[in-house]
């Protein structure tokens, strides 16, 4: 079974150490949403969206992201948040933070909702 089944995983120490988007040393596991940098036992699931233009890649999305959106509407929240922070990973800006508690996120929605905050 692969990831790319869009089912919900529990990350483990191969997943955290993985050259996720090409960079090693799990530099990209991360939530595509709120850029969360998962730990090991954190949820995780990877979603679709290379059929969506202008959505970026197949995100990966933290457990508190992952809000029971259809994965056309996660596509839609994707572009909003990638026009908004006009990059095309808006948090990449955060990427080499390792802060959890009361972590700052990009995404509004988000701000403050999760990660042992």
């Amino acid at each position: 079974m692969s990831f790319t089944d869009q089912k919900p995983r529990t990350a483990t120490k191969q997943d955290i150490k993985a050259p996720w988007s090409g960079r090693k040393g799990g530099k990209n596991f991360r939530c595509g949403f709120c850029g969360y940098r998962f730990k090991v036992g954190d949820y995780w699931r990877f979603v679709y969206t290379n059929d969506t233009k202008g959505a970026g890649g197949n995100p990966l999305i933290c457990m508190l992201c992952d809000d029971g959106a259809t994965r056309e509407e996660l596509a839609e929240r994707r572009i909003e948040l990638r026009q908004q922070y006009n990059a095309p990973k808006f948090w990449s800006f955060r990427r080499e933070s390792e802060a959890i508690g009361g972590q700052e996120t990009l995404n509004e929605e988000c701000k403050g909702c999760h990660h042992g905050g």
